[in-house]
Parts: structure tokens; sequence; C-alpha cells
């Protein structure tokens, strides 16, 4: 689940005012999940975006259009792209000018953002949470346990059952700016026969503020073992960190694959 798959989930508009200490930590996180609204349909963004996994670093230029959104690499391992390579990019990106091709990305992407709202959703119910000493000035700290009492309602917050969390949300915007999850023990998955995430697996998000009214995340680490479907071992380890975000207008697929060919970008 990468980040591009988030962003429409992490765009919200501005929230009312600064929530008191001595609203509910479960209350408080339910205000922040319900401002995690999907991205407004007036505004679209563009930015840097940086994937790290254990085979190798991709960056790429990524946009937001009504249609879905695009990217090109930039980078391979911080380097420039070889002129293969830039041929073989540029031919993944030209398909997309097939309306198939794009409506079946976006697709796509829109069935990862459903996944992530259901998970973030059933944040508040999964949790019990406690306000830890102390706040600081700008953010509110919850630490989380899981609620024996929670029966998860799909696959995404089962996950849930088994993790302890650190949940960090912005006092004036009622936002949440950073998720850090340990699984503590390990979770199955369809009695376990569809698959386990072992114990120790970790995630970490933050969010940070773009502009005055909105938010976008930038740096996801993901790092978890298990197995699925019996045998099949399985291992995510990655690092994604985005910056340079800026305010783009509604293109179609052919204007924006020509930003994305002429914008001028720093990859680092």
């Amino acid at each position: 689940m990468g980040i591009a798959l988030l962003f429409s989930l992490s765009i919200a508009l501005q929230a009312p005012a600064a929530t008191p200490v001595e609203l509910h930590p479960n209350d408080l996180l339910r205000l922040a999940v319900a401002n995690e609204k999907p991205l407004a349909a007036d505004n679209y963004y563009a930015w840097m975006d940086r994937l790290q996994k254990p085979r190798g670093i991709m960056t790429k230029l990524m946009v937001a259009t009504p249609q879905g959104i695009l990217s090109r690499a930039l980078a391979i391992n911080d380097k420039p792209l070889s002129p293969d390579d830039r041929k073989e990019d540029d031919s993944r990106i030209n398909r997309l000018l097939d309306p198939d091709k794009m409506r079946d990305k976006a697709r796509k992407q829109h069935e990862d953002q459903l996944h992530i709202e259901r998970l973030l959703r059933a944040l508040p119910d999964a949790f019990l949470c406690e306000y830890a000493t102390p706040p600081d000035q700008h953010t509110l700290r919850l630490e989380c346990s899981p609620n024996p009492a929670f029966s998860p309602p799909n696959y995404e917050s089962q996950v849930l059952q088994g993790m302890k969390t650190v949940i960090l949300i912005d006092r004036e915007d009622r936002r949440i700016s950073r998720i850090e999850g340990t699984l503590f023990k390990d979770v199955t998955f369809g009695w376990g026969f569809l698959g386990r995430l072992n114990r120790g697996g970790h995630i970490e998000i933050i969010q940070s503020r773009i502009a005055p009214k909105y938010w976008a995340i930038t740096s996801m680490k993901l790092t978890f073992d298990g197995r699925v479907v019996f045998i099949k071992s399985l291992h995510i380890e990655e690092t994604e960190t985005c910056w340079d975000y800026r305010s783009v207008p509604a293109m179609n697929v052919q204007q924006a694959l020509d930003y994305l060919r002429a914008a001028p970008t720093k990859t680092h």
C-alpha cells in the first residue's frame, strides 16, 4: 500500500477549532478520523515520492488528477535513469492514454483507498486510548491498546487486535499527525488459513500540513513478516517519503503526462 494510494485519504478541508484535553481520548480519535476526508474535487497536488525497499530505491514525480494518480520515474537508486530505463518507463505511462487502462489503474487505486478507509474508521472502536503525559504545545499524544470487546468487521481491521499504538493528534486542526504501531503478538487471518503477521511488525505514518488548509502523508515505514495462503512467506520492508507538494490544476491524462515530462524536479 503505497503513499500514492493513501493520498486521497490524507487531504482534508480545514478542521474546527482546537480540541480541549478534557475530551475523552477515544472521542478525540473519532474526531480526528472523521477529518480524514477524501481529496476535494477542486484541489489537486503534485509531489515527489521516494520508495526504498531491499531490492532498491525508486524516486518518482506524482500527480493527482480527476482520473487518478499518475507518476513518472526520475531516479533509480538515487541515480538518473539509463536510456533503456527511461524508454521503459515512458512506455509504461504512455499506455495510460488508453482509457481502459487508466480506468483499471484508477479502480485499483480506489480499492486500496477503501481498504485504508475501513482501517481508519475502525481505530476508535478497536483501541482503548489514554492521554500520555505531558502533552506538548502542538499535539496530543494517545497511547492505545486493543479493545477486547472489539469485533473486527473486515480483514483490514483484524491486524489492530494485536497492535499497541501511539497516535499523535494536532491540537489546532484535529488531524492525526503520526501513527506508530507495533504488533505485540501474532495476528492470523481466516483462522490462520489465509495468513499470519508475526509479532514484532511495525508501522509508522507521519502526516504534515502542506498548505494552510491541507494535510498529506510525508513519511511511511512498514516492517512486517509472516505468511499468506498456507506456505508462501511474506516480508514487507519499505520506507516511503514524500515532499515538495505543490498545487496543480485539474488535468486530463494527456495534460498530466505533459506535466510529468516538463516539470522541474529535485530528486533529493
